[in-house]
């Protein structure tokens, strides 16, 4: 009994000084483990496509909705993003290594899939412009639409092409 009376004499006089701390740290810690794990997924994604797409015969299509694991209706891609128009989601490098996202940005090289379902986005992916090249018009795609001709690039990059199939 001592033990715990000298335990709560430890506590602060008003209780609030030592719970508000406690709830912060707690509400904080469930806010980015959730976005954490968003930005690892999205990171390996990014990984599983480009490893999808270069382990096909070449030249293939590519049906971008047997690739996907969730339920869309529309995807908007991207080429070549310029500085300020996509935020920054993921911190602390969570989905690129450091300062690779920025350079992409700068040279232009980032290209970003927009997912949608009824409105609202349920997935967002960054890939590598100078990876996987997309030659899609600027409208979005239904997933009967978002196929792809895959063929190699001709710079000799290792880097792939994808036109969308006519």
């Amino acid at each position: 009994m001592a033990m715990i009376k000298d335990a709560l004499s430890a506590l602060p006089a008003k209780p609030a000084l030592f719970i508000a701390p406690v709830l912060i740290v707690l509400v904080l810690s469930l806010y980015y483990r959730d976005r954490y794990q968003q930005c690892v997924d999205i990171k390996n994604t990014r990984a599983e496509i480009k490893q999808h797409l270069h382990s096909l015969g070449l030249p293939a299509q590519f049906r971008l909705a047997d690739f996907t694991n969730f339920a869309w209706n529309k995807v908007r891609i991207v080429a070549r993003v310029k500085p300020g128009t996509v935020s920054a989601s993921c911190p602390l490098d969570w989905n690129w290594a450091s300062g690779e996202r920025d350079e992409l940005l700068e040279s232009g090289l980032l290209t970003v899939m927009i997912f949608g379902q009824q409105g609202q986005i349920v997935r967002y992916m960054e890939l590598r412009g100078d990876e996987l090249e997309f030659h899609v018009p600027k409208d979005n795609l239904t997933p009967e639409q978002a196929v792809f001709d895959v063929r190699r690039k001709l710079d000799d990059s290792g880097g792939l092409t994808l036109t969308l199939k006519n």
